[in-house]
């Protein structure tokens, strides 16, 4: 991966940013409507418009042959936990929501998690996606074989 060139960057961006935000907001129309009585296609419908932003970004970062910035990571974990939470206490405090989209929403947030983890394998390999979360494989090490570890990532 050749850094960009400051125009490149704000090409990249720009267009990570244009299929977010369209089909973001097609996701969150989706949603509203499935979860006030559309029924369950809406709803997966709305995490199928995830999915395929998922799917544009990754063809994006192919295209100008980067990965995803640390900053993009943090954003899409810090949404989808609270995506996730959002949805849980919605299913414990509002009435017949959960009965209505507990099936639809647990297929969508498990469908967008085996999405990313299907990428990080083919993408990364095992081992390297296994490394990526492993905290404590690199607790406590010292000397040559902490050296030996970073030298393999």
């Amino acid at each position: 991966m050749s850094p960009l060139t400051k125009t490149q960057a704000l090409d990249r961006h720009a267009l990570v940013m244009a299929i977010w935000l369209a089909l973001g907001l097609v996701a969150v129309m989706l949603f509203d409507y499935g979860s006030d009585g559309g029924g369950w296609i809406a709803t997966l419908s709305a995490f199928g418009a995830v999915l395929a932003a998922f799917i544009g970004h990754i063809i994006v970062n192919a295209v100008y042959d980067t990965g995803f910035s640390r900053r993009e990571l943090a954003l899409g974990l810090v949404i989808y936990a609270g995506a996730l939470v959002a949805c849980g206490l919605a299913a414990l405090l509002v009435p017949g929501f959960g009965t209505r989209n507990f099936l639809p929403l647990s297929l969508g947030f498990g469908g967008l998690f085996a999405a990313v983890v299907f990428y990080m394998i083919t993408h990364f390999g095992v081992r390297r996606s296994f490394e990526a979360f492993d905290v404590i494989g690199d607790f406590g090490t010292d000397g040559p074989d902490r050296n030996s570890r970073q030298e393999r990532r």
